[in-house]
């Protein structure tokens, strides 16, 4: 998961779990730690985004982070997503040997 802040500066958090509320939720915790005001985070509307269980733990946390929804289906609008895109498009397409 990642974030890019206003200034550019990147957050991220790699986990070999599925995307869901629980790392969406630790991921999320670990962004607020960052900083010492409000965050306001653009978010694409992916279930674990709209999840009960993240929408409980960003009310315990009102002051500290709020989620707003990007139009559904316009990755075009999300920069995360273009720099996923890039980064996929950067890495070797043939498999590293083994030995």
């Amino acid at each position: 998961m990642s974030a890019i802040s206003t200034k550019g500066r990147a957050h991220f958090m790699v986990s070999a779990e599925t995307f869901d509320a629980q790392v969406t939720c630790r991921f999320l915790d670990r962004l607020v730690g960052h900083f010492d005001h409000k965050v306001h985070l653009i978010v694409d509307r992916h279930s674990a985004h709209l999840s009960k269980t993240v929408r409980t733990w960003l009310a315990d946390r009102r002051d500290q982070i709020e989620l707003r929804f990007l139009p559904s289906y316009s990755p075009e609008l999300n920069p995360d997503e273009l720099a996923g895109t890039a980064l996929k498009h950067s890495l070797p397409r043939q498999p590293r040997a083994r030995d």
